[in-house]
């Protein structure tokens, strides 16, 4: 009778958060998973400084990371900055309107960026393209030889 973290199967694979693997897989994870801490918390390698260590690529690195669901301290020394939206509605909205649905002017009423106050707009419905889509069909495609 299989247990429930294994598969059956001709193979024999293990599951790790959902995502099954060999199980020669699933030792090079497990081994990686047990170096994490130093490397991360210790030496604050990112993923590339981390696979050049192991010998490995920095994509194989990543994709083990995000198999054991751990996100690095150091992500390349960038830092992703994320907006308050809350109350944005009776800040943004009344100002919005009061200029005639512009938003570059509302951005400088405010004094945001434009792009951030124009893509919370189109992200919550309030800005409509002005232009339809167009059908692949209209385009003229040229054959080059």
């Amino acid at each position: 009778m299989p247990s429930d973290n294994k598969k059956p199967g001709p193979k024999a694979t293990v599951q790790i958060n959902g995502v099954w693997m060999s199980k020669l897989k699933h030792g090079r994870i497990m081994k990686f998973k047990a170096r994490l801490p130093k490397l991360d918390d210790l030496e604050r390698l990112n993923a590339d400084d981390i696979a050049a260590r192991l010998g490995l690529t920095g994509s194989c690195i990543r994709e083990w990371l995000r198999i054991l669901g751990h996100r690095l301290n150091n992500r390349n020394n960038r830092k992703v900055a994320k907006h308050d939206h809350t109350g944005w509605n009776e800040k943004i909205l009344p100002v919005y309107a009061a200029n005639g649905h512009n938003a570059s002017k509302t951005a400088e009423d405010l004094d945001m960026d434009k792009s951030v106050v124009y893509r919370w707009l189109a992200n919550n419905g309030h800005i409509v393209r002005k232009y339809r889509d167009k059908d692949i069909l209209d385009y003229k495609f040229q054959n080059f030889r």
